[in-house]
């Protein structure tokens, strides 16, 4: 199975994500492959709040250059998390056979991008991130964690 988050540039939000949950997999026996995308163009190295929030938690991240969604990417994927409804709408759009989900969806909150904001705004979305984890779990697999 493979698990692909999705946010606006891919250098905060959903590399984040990604790591926290290939972490949290790895930890409950969960065997899935996890990636992530933005719907703008890669090719950029990771924020570095981003870096900062996830070596608090144990994650190196700090070789990860962002990518873009693309045809194959959506072929791939299994389950595609959007960190908003409008981004998992226009996924839908433009790719209407992938099986998309926004994270209010699944955990009952969008995740606003902290891009350009304090440190502070960035463990905020890790500390969020972390409180939806089984239910980002328990939506690929059918049952409670």
């Amino acid at each position: 199975m493979k698990i692909t988050f999705v946010c606006t540039g891919n250098t905060c939000r959903s590399p984040m994500l990604m790591y926290m949950f290939r972490d949290y997999a790895k930890k409950v026996g969960f065997e899935c492959e996890t990636d992530s995308a933005g719907l703008m163009s890669g090719g950029t190295p990771v924020n570095p709040n981003t870096v900062a929030v996830l070596k608090s938690r144990g994650i190196d991240a700090a070789n990860y250059v962002s990518k873009t969604f693309d045809d194959a990417l959506a072929a791939q994927s299994d389950y595609v998390f959007a960190m908003t409804d409008a981004l998992r709408d226009a996924l839908h759009e433009k790719y209407p056979s992938c099986n998309v989900r926004s994270l209010s969806e699944v955990a009952g909150t969008e995740i606003a991008d902290p891009y350009g904001m304090e440190l502070a705004a960035y463990e905020a979305v890790g500390d969020a991130f972390e409180g939806m984890l089984d239910a980002v779990l328990s939506s690929v697999t059918d049952k409670e964690v």
